[in-house]
């Protein structure tokens, strides 16, 4: 794999000697090998949204117990046979690819330095009384990008920036690294907005793993950018341009691609129905003696043999007592007592 990509970037230096074009090139040729898994993940997020109504009957119907919801959740991906992070599968494939990139640099700015000896000539760079050159790994002797990294001592030079070193390490051009990191950053959430823009408002919000997936998208962002000021330059370079190059991937293909057009079709028509119907009637709740106990009855009024439902004969105050009907005598001879 390392060989395979130090191979490519060593084929567009031969086409154009510049460092920095050569890594744009290799970044789009991954990309463009990318894009099926690109439009699978894209269609597979919009089966989801089809079916976001169902999703949430069931979400509802296991309301208060999480574990059953998650299991009936599960069983309900496994049979319309949906991938729930299919839509974050391109995002996840980046992170091998700039692994890879990553050694690749590494690998291609590797250098050797010997004292020089007077009257002695050094094919790379003089640096301190020193000849430092370049011994780039998986490419050949041969190519033109071996050529260049030995004679340049291991610097990958283009437009004064050196795109194999980190920030911390790149001089003068250390202004522009740190700008690609903030590029980076801004990409990043522009691109996760623009594929949470076309899900629906609370396709987000109703199930634990569209929470979780609403917080990575907060998070990645901002991880990009760290791990971008410990990489060398070109790797940011090939993070920023992979993120502009999925921006404008996602533009096209849900402006031109028929299948996605007719799945964004289907998803707003079912989100039409759903939002048409009427919400479901809540389950009767149960008493601690079993059946079902109604609160009201047809008219609005509590079920009751009397005022307030005690026995025949009984009334009940605002006061909460019980009072049984008395005998007239019995309030008249109260009443002379008293006198």
């Amino acid at each position: 794999m390392f060989s395979l990509l130090a191979g490519v970037l060593a084929f567009f230096y031969d086409l154009i000697p510049n460092y920095a074009v050569a890594i744009t090139l290799l970044t789009l040729a991954v990309m463009g090998v990318l894009t099926p898994f690109m439009l699978k993940g894209t269609r597979s997020m919009l089966r989801m949204q089809k079916l976001q109504p169902e999703m949430k009957r069931i979400q509802e119907m296991h309301k208060g117990d999480r574990q059953a919801q998650n299991e009936a959740m599960m069983a309900f991906y496994k049979e319309h046979q949906i991938n729930p992070v299919g839509g974050c599968l391109p995002m996840l494939l980046q992170f091998p690819v700039l692994l890879v990139m990553f050694r690749v640099l590494r690998g291609l700015v590797k250098t050797h330095s010997v004292t020089l000896k007077a009257g002695a000539k050094c094919v790379g760079q003089v640096v301190k009384n020193k000849c430092v050159t370049g011994t780039p790994s998986y490419i050949g002797h041969n190519t033109a990008l071996y050529q260049a990294l030995e004679k340049s001592g291991g610097k990958m030079k283009s437009f004064g920036v050196d795109f194999g070193a980190i920030p911390t390490h790149a001089g003068r051009g250390a202004p522009v690294l740190y700008l690609l990191i903030v590029l980076v950053v801004v990409s990043s959430y522009y691109q996760l907005r623009q594929m949470q823009a076309r899900q629906p408002a609370n396709a987000m919000q109703n199930n634990q793993m569209g929470q979780q997936m609403q917080t990575m998208n907060r998070i990645m962002p901002l991880f990009s950018g760290l791990i971008s000021l410990q990489l060398p330059g070109g790797v940011t370079l090939y993070f920023l341009i992979s993120n502009l190059f999925r921006v404008a991937q996602q533009g096209l293909m849900y402006k031109y691609d028929p299948h996605l057009k007719a799945h964004m079709e289907e998803v707003r028509e079912a989100q039409s129905r759903s939002a048409s119907e009427p919400p479901a009637a809540p389950a009767p709740r149960r008493s601690l003696f079993g059946g079902s106990r109604a609160s009201t009855d047809a008219n609005g009024k509590s079920p009751s043999n009397g005022a307030s439902g005690g026995p025949k004969g009984q009334t009940r105050p605002a006061s909460g007592r019980v009072t049984q009907p008395g005998r007239p005598g019995q309030a008249r001879k109260r009443s002379k007592k008293k006198r």
